[in-house]
C-alpha cells in the first residue's frame, strides 16, 4: 500500500492543496448582507425618565453639553412570581404519588421486571434461589441479576433472605 503514496505523492499532494483552499475559500466566505434593513425597537418611555450616564466634574458648565442620544432598548419580559392561584404551564400533569406495589415478599419489596431498573428507593436486589441479597458494597452487585428488589436491608431479612458475607475459601490441609 505504500507504494501508492510513493509512485503518486505529487497527485497526493495536489489533491491535499486543493481540498485545503476549498476549504479556506468556504470558511472565509463573507455571509451576505441583509435585504431589508431592521429597525431597532424604541423604548416607550418618555425621554426625561431615561437615565444618562453619570458626569464627571469639569471645568465646562452642564448647559454646554450636547443632549444624549435617544437609546434603543428592545423590551424584555418582566420576571414575575408564582402567585396563589396563579395558573402554570405545569397545572395539567399531575403528580404521581403512587407507592410501588407491594412484591410477593411483602411491604418493602418490588418484583424485578427484566431488562429494567430498580424502582425509585430500591437498590438492594435479592436472589429468590440463593435466598442472599447484596447490597452496593458487596463484590457480587454488579453480576448479580435481580429476582426481587428491597428497599432496606431489614426487609429483605423480614422475607427471609440473608446477606451475603464472603468468607474465607476452604483450603487443603498443608501438613498432610
Amino acid at each position: 500500500m505504500s507504494w501508492l503514496l510513493r509512485d503518486n505523492w505529487l497527485g497526493s499532494l495536489l489533491a491535499f492543496l486543493l481540498g485545503a483552499a476549498i476549504t479556506w475559500r468556504l470558511l472565509n466566505r463573507q455571509s451576505p448582507a441583509p435585504t431589508t434593513p431592521v429597525a431597532p425597537v424604541e423604548h416607550t418611555t418618555p425621554t426625561a425618565e431615561r437615565t444618562a450616564p453619570a458626569r464627571i466634574a469639569s471645568s465646562t458648565p452642564p448647559a454646554q453639553e450636547a443632549p444624549a442620544p435617544p437609546i434603543a432598548v428592545a423590551e424584555e419580559p418582566a420576571f414575575s412570581q408564582l402567585m396563589d392561584g396563579e395558573a402554570t404551564l405545569f397545572d395539567h400533569i399531575e403528580e404521581d404519588n403512587t407507592a410501588v406495589p407491594a412484591g410477593r415478599y411483602g411491604e418493602g419489596s418490588a418484583d424485578a421486571v427484566p431488562h429494567q431498573g430498580p424502582p425509585d428507593g430500591f437498590t438492594i436486589k435479592g436472589n429468590a434461589q440463593s435466598m442472599l441479597f447484596h447490597t452496593p458494597d458487596s463484590p457480587y452487585y454488579g453480576r448479580t441479576k435481580p429476582e426481587v428488589w428491597f428497599r432496606t436491608e431489614s426487609d429483605a431479612e423480614r422475607a427471609g433472605f440473608t446477606k451475603y458475607t464472603r468468607r474465607p475459601r476452604k483450603s487443603p490441609d498443608p501438613r498432610s
